[in-house]
């Protein structure tokens, strides 16, 4: 069983990649959006088959021929709905500092739910 959890999560993983290289364009723009508009130095994206409530749609799957929506957050936000505990969130901070050239995706799906970093190029 445990190769079969493995396999289903690595093929999620490659289909969320590569909806990030279809749509890295749009994923810049909205990650730049936060940081320019001063919302947060630390923006973070989700990517979710089925719409949640928890942060803003950016991107519909429908619209976009992709697996997954993303929706645009912070670890701000993140903190307050305590998806990311407030003990946490300085080793979070160094975490998104060091992997300042992916982006920081929250990835909810019902096989998998946790943080990744993906190149944003």
């Amino acid at each position: 069983m445990q190769n079969a959890i493995e396999e289903s999560e690595k093929e999620i993983l490659l289909s969320l990649e590569s909806d990030i290289k279809a749509l890295s364009k749009e994923l810049k723009e909205t990650v730049t959006a936060i940081i320019d508009g001063g919302y947060s130095k630390f923006p973070i994206l989700l990517a979710h088959s089925e719409d949640i409530t928890i942060a803003q749609k950016v991107i519909d799957k429908n619209t976009h021929n992709s697996v997954f929506n993303f929706s645009a957050s912070t670890l701000e936000e993140m903190v307050t709905r305590k998806i990311i505990l407030n003990d946490k969130k300085m080793e979070f901070k160094a975490k998104m500092k060091s992997n300042s050239d992916s982006f920081c995706i929250l990835l909810v799906h019902s096989e998998s739910m946790r943080f990744v970093f993906m190149a944003k190029n």
